[in-house]
């Protein structure tokens, strides 16, 4: 325990790399210390991690955590799409489980973390802080208004060990550093060029020519068979209570307010903000001297225009390449300081209100910036919350007696399975029975609690669970009939087979054309000649980069592969899924070497960053796959009830 930071009154892993570790490290408050254990979770546990339970309190903690910050990053959209697009029960396993991994791979490298990084760590966090200097009696407050109170010595050690995992993020990336030549090598690949003329064949283009015989749908039947497997279904049973239902008439007290304020003082404080626009002149991560030139120049002209006095929102429509604010007129909203990046957040929270930036340099390229407002750090009084925290207070009433009466109703629930709808109607409640549906399916009415689906696919036959949406409805479901999955006979997918038969032979079709007019287009023959006997038109993509969109085609890494691959005059073609392309080269041209002395140094610096990435990758598809290895080998157990 920190006692010399207690009796004071005074006193990269960044960008990236807290990255790999911030989707697994919880917010604060949000998650403390495992307790210990062993073999599999008890009724009260939601699982058990190398044979250590994971509470309730703790496990929605932390999927409370994770919605929160997905709902932060997705600002402006629907409760209900995030719910839909997030499996948050799932996500909140995992990062318990990949929090454990890292934890037990900070003690494999034998790394620590040593009182002073600890007590700067502790005494730099905003809601510690009084007038911006660490205050133990505002540390010590904080910590007991948490629900359940926390302890310094609990607090502690919890945020020891989140400086343990940014530590192992750390070794990921610190042995990785560049050879010259690799840099000279890599610049020349992306900035050489090639010129190619193409034709495109696709399988649409010979589906005509595929005639199917009964024979060849029924083997490719009986080897792709699994593939038609009907899915399981489930027949499921639900009540829905309504929070509504337990409202009561209830006033809080002068203390009962006043209590609530101080249990959540953090909750009624907000971080330093700024409120600013800005225009962006966006900058390629290989873009060379002279491109970065011209953009620099570009935004000089308009900064020009601005301290000319033209409207800030007009030029940010007209020229920021930022799509998220540009037809906003460059609005970016209120942000914290520590938001952006940098040399962004240094020039937002540095400019009074009204005041234009010079150009500021980011790794997204020139920006200008224009402060609307400044916000500081502080306290909302208790005058003006009081009458939030009445109605928080009534709620919290209301939720009290509604998990009560569910905690009860699925205790006799899961007593008496089979008497579930006896005991609900004698409750005076309404169960729905939705059609049967697969684990990819939904339920009409209930798109708001997609996880009750999954939920519902992890129980035996007549088990029982619960649920609450957001709106703090309750759904007590009953699994009342699995449908196990079958395979389905040939003549309840016939069209989907012989679409996929047809699919099939129509891309082998095209892919041998296409390494056909391969050998005639080395034998001599021009390339025009080929196309014409299918009426296809021969595409010449002037001059372009190993990276870089292809004129007419997008992105497409096999085609450029090939292209590069190959001398002035050769061919060669390049399979992308449906699309199957026969190409010559047409021109070359070697990368610009003396433009490379010039900017080696910022070219090290990104290929450097984009190894990083690479790595920082690597990792977290490692964390991933250990986290399915330990679900696989029982490291991992959840609680099926």
């Amino acid at each position: 325990m920190l006692q010399w930071m207690r009796g004071a009154q005074s006193w990269m892993i960044k960008g990236v790399l807290w990255a790999v570790v911030s989707a697994f490290v919880l917010t604060i408050f949000y998650q403390w210390g495992v307790q210990s254990g062993g073999g599999g979770p008890s009724r009260s546990e939601v699982a058990t991690i190398y044979g250590q339970p994971v509470n309730t309190r703790e496990f929605q903690r932390t999927q409370n955590s994770l919605y929160q910050r997905y709902r932060s990053i997705f600002r402006g959209q629907l409760d209900q799409d995030l719910q839909q697009r997030f499996n948050f029960r799932e996500m909140a396993l995992e990062q318990l489980a990949t929090r454990a991994l890292l934890l037990r791979l900070a003690q494999q490298y034998g790394l620590v973390i040593t009182e002073q990084e600890l007590y700067d760590h502790i005494a730099s966090m905003v809601p510690f802080q009084d007038q911006g200097r660490f205050s133990t009696a505002r540390y010590q407050a904080v910590l007991r208004s948490q629900v359940p109170p926390v302890t310094p010595h609990q607090f502690e050690r919890e945020q020891q060990q989140d400086l343990l995992l940014q530590k192992v993020s750390s070794v990921v990336t610190e042995g990785i550093h560049l050879l010259d030549s690799e840099v000279q090598l890599a610049y020349q690949r992306d900035n050489a060029q090639v010129a190619v003329r193409y034709v495109t064949l696709t399988t649409s283009q010979f589906e005509a020519q595929v005639t199917l015989s009964e024979a060849e749908i029924q083997a490719y039947f009986e080897t792709h068979r699994e593939t038609y497997r009907a899915p399981e279904q489930r027949q499921l049973r639900y009540v829905a209570l309504a929070l509504q239902r337990f409202t009561q008439p209830y006033e809080p007290g002068t203390d009962e307010i006043q209590a609530y304020y101080t249990r959540h003082l953090e909750t009624f404080q907000h971080q330093e903000q700024a409120r600013a626009r800005h225009i962006l002149f966006k900058v390629g991560s290989v873009a060379s001297a002279e491109q970065e030139a011209q953009v620099r120049a570009h935004a000089e002209s308009v900064l020009a225009a601005l301290k000319n006095g033209e409207d800030f929102a007009t030029l940010a429509r007209q020229h920021s390449a930022d799509p998220a604010t540009a037809t906003q007129g460059g609005d970016l909203g209120l942000f914290p300081r520590g938001q952006m990046v940098p040399a962004f957040d240094e020039a937002a929270f540095s400019l009074p209100p009204g005041q234009l930036s010079d150009l500021i340099r980011t790794p997204y390229g020139w920006h200008i910036i224009q402060v609307e407002d400044h916000i500081e750090a502080g306290t909302r009084p208790l005058t003006e919350v009081t009458t939030e925290i009445r109605s928080k207070l009534q709620e919290e009433k209301a939720r009290d007696a509604a998990t009560t009466f569910v905690d009860d109703l699925l205790a006799a629930l899961e007593a008496n399975p089979r008497q579930f709808v006896a005991l609900v109607q004698k409750q005076g409640l309404e169960v729905l029975t939705p059609p049967l549906l697969a684990a990819t399916g939904y339920i009409p009415g209930l798109e708001n609690v997609p996880d009750l689906v999954q939920r519902a696919f992890g129980l035996p036959e007549l088990g029982v669970d619960v649920l609450q949406s957001k709106e703090g409805t309750y759904y007590i479901f009953q699994v009342a009939e699995i449908r196990p999955s079958v395979l389905q006979d040939l003549a309840a997918v016939q069209d989907q087979v012989n679409n996929a038969v047809r699919a099939q032979r129509s891309g082998e079709l095209a892919s041998q054309q296409a390494e056909t007019w391969l050998t005639s287009l080395q034998a001599g023959t021009p390339l025009a000649d080929l196309a014409t006997s299918l009426s296809l038109p021969v595409v010449e993509t002037g001059l372009f980069k190993y990276r870089d969109p292809i004129p007419q085609l997008g992105r497409q890494a096999e085609f450029s592969r090939v292209a590069f691959g190959l001398a002035v005059d050769a061919a060669g073609v390049a399979h992308e899924g449906t699309r199957h392309f026969v190409l010559q080269v047409l021109d070359k041209r070697p990368a610009d070497m003396q433009a490379y002395e010039t900017d080696k140094a910022d070219y090290r610096k990104r290929l450097l960053e984009q190894k990083r990435q690479q790595a920082t990758m690597a990792f977290q598809q490692f964390l991933q796959a250990e986290y399915q290895k330990m679900r696989k080998q029982g490291d991992v157990v959840v609680n099926p009830q």
